[in-house]
């Protein structure tokens, strides 16, 4: 029985144009997906296309004796430039076969391997290069366009484009992507708009005449002075069919040579910059990629077959990303029915979407996971048939498979035998830039030499180096000691403790460096004291440590002098301290001598004033082995007061804020809660889970009070000189205000260290004696308890006499903060929205109100305002599962709600579109009804059957059933069922709170299910953690 493919509903005369974004065609088709499922039709104007993305119905459509190539409406425009080129020729043309015939053996075996030598020549100057820019920002696409467009011409038409020895790139990239952009949106148009249009359409003709002017000038050179060279060229021009005797046409060798240069550069250059992307987010991955090329003292052709892993990562990368994101189809045999029963007509255009298919999870384990190993030993060879397709399909697939793999392998192979890589910015998360074909946008990084790279490549280049003159900082510390500070931080924590240590260091006798962990892989110096300071993520490392412990993990020879200091919070029980704790381990295991024991911070209590004590044992203890008590110098912060301009002390992405509403007024029994809509980023996009990291500024009332107890107006400037590190702005004047909103921690708590200071500078005894008591036994009640500032005590001890400068030298620098995103992207792709509580009540402390700083930032800025803020992915368990029948168990608390808002605004999205959706089901506890977050949606989707809800008050009467635990208590043979089914659970709230009482729950259930005590229990809680129980709790 044939069934209607699932359809948007259309708009008159457009169709479904509106559902695809003009600039992300891609995401829209992503989202549609899963909005609708493994298959739906779009309409166009007067056009009906079937978008197909399962294995199953893949599979089918390949079949060649049914469907061949459809050159789709983007290929038909694109035809001005690329004309019946081997890409945008349909099957029936003769000039497709013809030059088939005659150009297949071009990309044969002994042509490939004899493309080796000039191959190497263009990556040799990419690594070159690298070298001289070492340290220095460099834009991965823009690298890898410049490597691949060099050897597709040199390999294929004896040519040099000569990019790497031009800052700009060369005239031919930029009509080349112009022609392919304006192809893909003229579709979009009427054809009276596109006529119209007259300024784009003279550019498009003029940047195609440049192009078709430039292959028609090589055509010429080689004809004048023709060679023996058995390179594509030739046998574009001499080659014949070997049956008829025909031969390529100069219009056509015009045609097939943008062709090749197109299609042999831009979607290589996209698969290298993806793969290092993938690379450097799975440290693991890029380990074992580099431990593998580290095998070979050098790379040849026949090291390239050898590389299977970096062969497996690369056939995952196109996975995830193929660089062609799919391809098109029409029936040869008219109107025919697909598996599933649906019908498609004889004129439908069929798309293969690679990113669907690629990500069918009855095929791959794990869809959304960079997983090389999947392709290995026997895993790519028994995948069903038709599985992975990024070169298309059959006889129209990609002539240059076998040239674009080689190359691939060499630059992977070349660029991580030389280099250690790194993100410039850790926490880039992936954006994807659109043409015909998809590269990652804004993806920047770092290269560090691993070893003397014109050595190794045997050139005779001379390499001469300017060296720069030394600054009177530099000369004056050169007698000093060298030590080396390695940080891993995401929210800023243990960085800001890097940089304090390394502006200390020199009263201490020494001059340090401060450098993530990921940057220090394979250089560890064994001739000074290395330092590591770093925290936890879920249990993970940082972002720029990923790399660093996967490197631990392959057990390097350390010999080195270090210390390990860790930042975490006592509330994550289970993973509390767990990487700093990892490190200082393994490192002692590699032969490593620990200067002094590992030092912990906990950020839920006296968290700076640990990492103080620690410092002063750490440099009582380097004093003592080497004997020298002196110190270097006073060094010291200052600051002048000046008039000048505003400057900004910071450049970030910002996003816009949509709507900013109140959900819940402040009340006796809890804080107002709101609600806010922003729009991302250009560039950014999100998955249904994720976080949304907010950068904000300290609340005015706060700032005011300083400048206050300082005696400074906001509009007065300071120039701030330091001559040792800082995260202030220096040298150039800045205001008060400026400096006290956007750069400082003025919320933090006093740490007992900085108490014995100020009661040192008391002039009232009186006052010096009580502060003297808080530094003791009183700090955990009286300070910690209370939240006491630095401020306060200022304020409350008036005698204590601390200048501007000592006081944001005491300071910590401002921290992002972090917001679970409460929407889908399949209600909106580019627009976030957040939940959250806002702490505005009476200071603990007697003084004043405590604001809490980001969420007084959020509750105060107004529709319109700019907002600093990035996506930050989530655990990798914590989204919705990619099958939607899965049955998913969320478990909140008051605005713990805010992920699974997004889980259940995804799920409901599907349901309204047809798709068959699994148990749903959200437990909620809240205080009272009035509390009760969003519950109008959640009515409105409980009647439409999409979820379910089970709500908890704890301040009203429910039968001695107060709070989730003990809904889910009640509920624990249907939780028990819906375990069986494979059901997902997934929890959000506080960490101490509900975090703790959900899992104590869970254990109770498991115990009585599997007749075991609790211990066993918990045990099987862990393994059911690591793929079916997902917990996101805060403090």
């Amino acid at each position: 029985m044939s069934k209607l493919i699932p359809q948007p509903q259309p708009t008159f005369l457009i169709g479904n144009l509106k559902e695809i974004d003009s600039t992300h065609g891609l995401e829209s088709l992503k989202r549609l997906h899963k909005l609708y499922g493994d298959i739906y039709r779009l309409t166009f104007f007067n056009k009906s296309f079937v978008v197909v993305c399962s294995q199953e119905i893949t599979n089918f459509v390949c079949d060649e004796s049914k469907f061949d190539k459809n050159v789709s409406q983007a290929l038909e425009e694109l035809r001005a430039a690329a004309g019946d080129g081997l890409f945008t020729a349909h099957t029936s043309e003769p000039n497709w076969k013809l030059a088939h015939k005659i150009l297949m053996p071009a990309f044969g075996p002994q042509a490939i391997r004899d493309m080796f030598p000039a191959m190497m020549d263009i990556c040799t100057q990419l690594i070159l290069r690298w070298e001289r820019f070492a340290g220095e920002e460099i834009d991965v696409c823009d690298n890898l366009t410049r490597l691949t467009l060099d050897t597709i011409a040199l390999c294929s038409f004896n040519y040099r484009f000569n990019s790497f020895y031009h800052n700009t790139m060369h005239r031919f990239v930029d009509a080349m992507i112009n022609v392919l952009i304006e192809s893909g949106k003229r579709v979009g148009r009427f054809s009276l708009q596109n006529t119209l249009m007259m300024t784009t359409a003279r550019r498009y003709k003029n940047d195609i005449e440049y192009l078709h002017n430039l292959c028609d000038k090589i055509v010429k050179e080689r004809r004048e002075h023709p060679n023996n060279v058995n390179d594509l060229l030739n046998r574009m021009i001499n080659g014949k069919d070997p049956e008829t005797g025909y031969q390529l046409s100069d219009e056509n060798i015009r045609y097939q040579m943008f062709t090749f240069l197109v299609a042999g550069h831009e979607t290589t250059s996209g698969l290298l910059s993806f793969t290092l992307y993938y690379l450097l987010k799975n440290s693991h991955a890029l380990q074992k990629a580099q431990a593998e090329v580290d095998l070979y003292n050098e790379i040849t052709v026949d090291t390239l077959s050898k590389l299977k892993y970096i062969d497996a990562v690369l056939k995952e990368t196109l996975r995830l990303q193929p660089t062609a994101p799919g391809f098109s189809l029409e029936s040869k045999i008219g109107d025919i029915m697909l598996p599933g029963g649906y019908i498609v007509d004889k004129d439908d255009m069929i798309l293969v979407l690679l990113s669907g298919l690629h990500r069918d999870p009855k095929v791959w384990d794990q869809p959304e996971e960079f997983i090389p190993e999947r392709m290995l030993n026997g895993g790519f060879e028994k995948l069903p048939p038709n599985s992975w397709k990024p070169f298309g399909n059959s006889q129209r697939a990609c002539i240059g498979r076998p040239f674009a793999w080689q190359e691939s392998l060499l630059a992977i192979a070349l660029i991580l035998k030389h280099f250690n890589i790194e993100f410039v910015d850790p926490s880039y998360d992936l954006r994807i830039k659109e043409t015909l074909t998809i590269k990652p946008d804004g993806f920047k990084i770092r290269v560090r030499p691993r070893q003397q790279i014109g050595f190794l490549l045997n050139t005779n280049v001379k390499q001469s180096e300017k060296i720069p003159e030394k600054t009177k900082e530099q000369i004056d510390r050169e007698h000093l000691r060298p030590m080396c500070i390695l940080f891993g931080s995401n929210s800023g924590s243990c960085q800001s403790f890097a940089d304090t240590l390394a502006s200390e260091a020199p009263l201490y006798g020494y001059n340090a460096t401060v450098a993530n962990l990921d940057s220090s892989i394979g250089c560890l110096p064994n001739d000074r004291p290395i330092i590591i300071i770093t925290a936890s993520y879920e249990g993970k490392p940082c972002d720029n440590a990923k790399q660093f412990v996967a490197y631990l993990e392959s057990k390097p020879k350390l010999e080195i002098n270090y210390a390990v200091f860790g930042a975490g919070h006592h509330d994550w029980v289970d993973t509390y301290q767990k990487i700093p704790t990892y490190i200082d381990q393994m490192i002692e295991k590699m032969g490593g001598t620990r200067i002094i024991e590992r030092g912990a911070g906990d950020a839920a209590g006296d968290f700076f004033g640990a990492f103080e004590s620690w410092k002063e044992n750490l440099f009582r203890a380097l004093r003592k082995d080497t004997g020298d008590e002196n110190v270097f110098s006073n060094e010291k912060l200052s600051i002048e007061i000046v008039n000048s301009s505003r400057h900004l002390g910071q450049i970030t992405d910002f996003g816009i804020v949509l709507q900013n509403k109140i959900l819940v007024e402040a009340n006796e029994i809890g804080p107002m809660k709101r609600h806010l809509e922003i729009q991302l980023p250009k560039g950014q996009t999100y998955r249904t889970g994720d976080y949304l990291s907010v950068l904000p500024t300290n609340p005015i009332e706060i700032v005011s009070r300083v400048l206050k107890r300082f005696h400074l107006s906001g509009d007065t400037h300071i120039k701030i000189n330091s001559s040792t590190n800082t995260f202030f702005p220096t040298n150039y004047p800045v205001s008060a205000f400026d400096i006290l909103s956007g750069y400082v921690e003025l919320a933090q708590p006093i740490s007992k260290k900085q108490i014995e200071i100020l009661a040192g500078l008391c002039k009232n005894e009186k006052e010096q004696i009580r502060l003297t008591n808080l530094a003791g036994d009183e700090y955990e009640k009286e300070i910690l308890g209370k939240r006491i500032t630095i401020l306060d005590i200022l304020e409350l001890y008036p005698s204590c006499k601390l200048s501007f400068a000592q006081y944001l030298r005491m300071l910590p620098s401002l921290r992002v903060r972090q917001y679970s995103i409460s929407s889908s992207p399949l209600w909106n792709s580019e627009v976030v929205t957040i939940t959250l509580d806002i702490l505005n009540r009476p200071s603990l402390s007697g003084v004043g109100q405590y604001y809490g700083v980001a969420s007084n930032y959020l509750a105060n800025i107004k529709e319109g305002d700019h907002i600093s803020c990035s996506v930050r992915a989530s655990n990798v368990k914590f989204h919705p599962p990619e099958d939607t029948k899965v049955p998913i168990v969320m478990i909140a608390a008051g605005t713990g709600i805010a992920p699974f808002r997004g889980f259940i605004q995804e799920r409901a999205a599907q349901f309204v579109c047809g798709r068959n959706i699994g148990r749903t089901i959200l437990y909620y506890g809240c205080r009272t009804n009035e509390d009760f977050l969003y519950s109008d949606e959640l009515d409105k989707w409980s009647k439409l059957g999409a979820i379910e809800v089970k709500s908890i008050f704890s301040r009203e009467k429910n039968d001695d059933k107060k709070y989730v635990q003990d809904l889910l208590w009640e509920d624990r043979n249907e939780i028990a069922k819906l375990y069986s089914n494979g059901a997902r659970f997934y929890t959000c709230g506080s960490a101490n709170k509900l975090g703790t009482s959900v899992k104590t729950c869970f254990i109770k259930i498991i115990a009585e299910m599997k007749q075991c005590n609790e211990d066993e229990a918990g045990k099987i809680l862990e393994e059911i953690s690591l793929d079916r129980y997902s917990v996101d709790v805060f403090t």
